[in-house]
């Protein structure tokens, strides 16, 4: 009696089960494999396929395993999206392999797509230590120093480095005086990536003070002040410039995509709009960086 009573219960439970396969509805419309494509990024994935005509199913499903666990890992898309993008990967992982498959309103699944793709790699993450800044001295002196448009009376280059608030650079004013943007350009005694500069105007009462500055670097100076022939790189735009008399100013710090030798100080207008610039002092402090690497989890300091 009880044999036939639990052979009952197991026929029972199979038609159950066989129901509710059933009750997961009709295989939904399945997308053209040759739609699915996967375009690398840094640190992602992109999945795209195209919508078919008639899509009737709820959802994209894409499965992989997550390399960074090694666990299974799965990522949703409606049937109105035709992109997933898959992040927090690295190129280290390696190929990895998603599974796509379209999920009907009940569940039942569509055909699955493989697919397969290689993250690249995420850039490195550079950080300005709170180390104290270095105040550069110019290897020869004023001959690493190069300006566009000196005056011959008066104001030699030398006095921006000479340390005494006292002395100044004067631009032209006697001779021909030329259009802005004038040019202050200084070598470096080594490549920089990180870095700030002082800036004293003239006690004057010209108040002739750049308020308008473009602050480049480059790798070289052939001795003219051509920014694209020299491959120079805008770093920082700086407008609202202090135009007291005697004013000090000291920059933000700014970081450049690269170490180089050359910081180029553009005047782009001065107080009042006066032809030329007059400064006491101008001085480059390097700051140490620490450059962290996704792909190895390393951290160097520069």
């Amino acid at each position: 009696m009880n044999k036939i009573f639990i052979a009952l219960m197991l026929g029972s439970l199979a038609l159950v089960s066989s129901c509710k396969k059933e009750d997961l509805g009709p295989k939904p419309t399945d997308l053209d494999q040759a739609s699915i494509t996967a375009e690398p990024g840094p640190g992602s994935i992109l999945l795209k396929w195209s919508i078919p005509q008639g899509a009737d199913y709820r959802y994209v499903r894409v499965s992989y395993t997550n390399p960074a666990t090694n666990k299974p890992a799965m990522r949703l898309a409606s049937i109105h999206s035709d992109t997933l993008r898959v992040d927090g990967l690295l190129a280290r992982y390696g190929t990895i392999e998603f599974k796509i498959c379209p999920i009907g309103e009940k569940g039942a699944e569509g055909t699955t797509h493989t697919i397969s793709a290689q993250a690249k790699p995420l850039p490195k993450i550079t950080k300005i230590t709170d180390a104290a800044a270095e105040k550069l001295v110019l290897a020869a002196g004023a001959d690493d120093l190069f300006v566009s448009d000196p005056e011959s009376s008066e104001g030699p280059k030398a006095h921006l480095i000479d340390n005494n608030n006292g002395t100044f650079y004067h631009e032209s004013w006697s001779g021909t005086k030329r259009p802005m943007p004038h040019y202050i350009v200084m070598k470096l005694p080594r490549t920089v990536k990180a870095f700030h500069f002082f800036m004293k105007a003239r006690n004057n009462g010209n108040r002739s003070n750049p308020v308008e500055m473009g602050i480049y670097t480059s790798d070289s100076f052939d001795g003219n002040f051509d920014l694209e022939a020299n491959k120079a790189v805008l770093v920082k735009s700086l407008t609202g410039l202090p135009d007291a008399q005697a004013a000090d100013y000291t920059s933000p710090v700014m970081l450049a995509d690269k170490a180089y030798t050359y910081v180029w100080f553009q005047i782009k207008k001065v107080y009042n709009n006066q032809a030329y610039a007059a400064l006491a002092e101008l001085h480059v402090f390097a700051h140490k960086t620490e450059v962290y690497d996704p792909e190895t989890g390393e951290t160097t300091n520069e």
